[in-house]
């Protein structure tokens, strides 16, 4: 399996399986209705037999005296209890004529102050899956971030892509539409409901020009097909953000014309490029497990950006993490956002 030739990637130290549902053509052909437990690899046909074992998250609503809501977690018998908390935020997305009401999870630190700005991150999850599943997962590893100083005060928003659970099916491939549709649109509604009610450094001002000079307290981040946004957010919308977190994700950029490699590079850059931005402007932390088949997939992207933009995409703009025996899973993703966050907004 190769690696990055440049820089050398870092590496971490183990498992719950997410399906791995993709590949550019032919890199990874999955047997329909087969579970290749070794790998860690749902085909799309045996997906719905993963999940009857691995079921998304019931969650818990309680009503606060405010009259905000707060979601509480339990996809597990025993959920951890956090030190900050998990809101719910809902909001109304149009798309293709019909108007959805959906609801993004934020996770607050118990370090949060009204009036006081904290940097926030947005993240969203794989093919199939949820903000509720991605935020049960992962919130206990970020609120020990919180807890133990080596974040700064970071709200973390857990959204999804799918308009509703009717556009969830088992061709994974139809997701990137709306992958496309949240980097380039859902975002910015998502961004003013929630930086409109919560204290970051846009000041409750989320006109174009506060988020662009807020943008350095501003990441984003996603697992598998999130991962796949993720990139899509730097190559079509970097106005408003500094950090990326793509995990487990390679760009499908050019993909419905088969692009060769350097018109990926020149595509997924053309963002940046085309604003003068210089690889101070920006800080990609690309990460994925060593035993995650998504590793192949992303090889050979991030070799082409370091050869084809090498003043632009630098060691310091866009580095690589390997989560050492890491899959394609939750449980590699709680470690890649344990490596990726202090990097983007390290504590005091």
């Amino acid at each position: 399996m190769s690696t990055p030739t440049s820089p050398t990637p870092e590496t971490s130290a183990s498992p719950e399986q997410q399906p791995r549902p993709r590949g550019r053509k032919g890199t990874i052909a999955l047997a329909v209705g087969t579970l290749v437990a070794a790998s860690g690899l749902v085909s799309a046909a045996g997906y719905e037999a993963y999940h009857s074992f691995h079921p998304s998250p019931a969650v818990t609503h309680q009503e606060k005296a405010d009259g905000t809501t707060v979601i509480i977690p339990a996809a597990s018998e025993n959920p951890i209890p956090l030190h900050g908390r998990i809101d719910t935020v809902d909001y109304q997305q149009e798309y293709q004529g019909v108007t959805y009401k959906k609801q993004a999870l934020v996770y607050v630190p118990a370090t949060y102050v009204q009036g006081m700005p904290a940097d926030i991150a947005y993240l969203t999850h794989g093919w199939m899956s949820s903000a509720e599943e991605m935020a049960d997962e992962v919130s206990p590893t970020i609120d020990d971030l919180e807890r133990s100083g080596t974040v700064s005060p970071t709200i973390v928003v857990f959204a999804t892509y799918y308009p509703d659970r009717s556009f969830v099916n088992d061709d994974f491939e139809t997701d990137y539409q709306l992958n496309r549709f949240f980097a380039t649109s859902e975002i910015n509604t998502l961004i003013d409901t929630v930086e409109s009610r919560y204290s970051t450094y846009a000041g409750g001002d989320t006109t174009d020009e506060s988020l662009k000079a807020s943008r350095a307290h501003r990441a984003f981040g996603g697992f598998s097909m999130g991962g796949i946004t993720t990139w899509d957010v730097f190559a079509l919308n970097p106005d408003h953000f500094y950090g990326y977190m793509p995990m487990a994700g390679e760009s499908w950029i050019g993909r419905d014309h088969d692009a060769p490699l350097p018109q990926i590079a020149d595509e997924v850059t053309l963002g940046v490029r085309s604003r003068e931005m210089g690889p101070q402007d920006f800080r990609i932390i690309a990460s994925v497990g060593s035993d995650d088949p998504a590793l192949d997939d992303m090889n050979p992207q991030l070799d082409e950006f370091y050869r084809r933009y090498p003043t632009l995409m630098t060691p310091q703009s866009l580095q690589v993490w390997i989560d050492e025996g890491g899959t394609h899973s939750l449980t590699s993703v709680s470690r890649q956002l344990s490596h990726a966050l202090p990097l983007l907004f390290p504590g005091q």
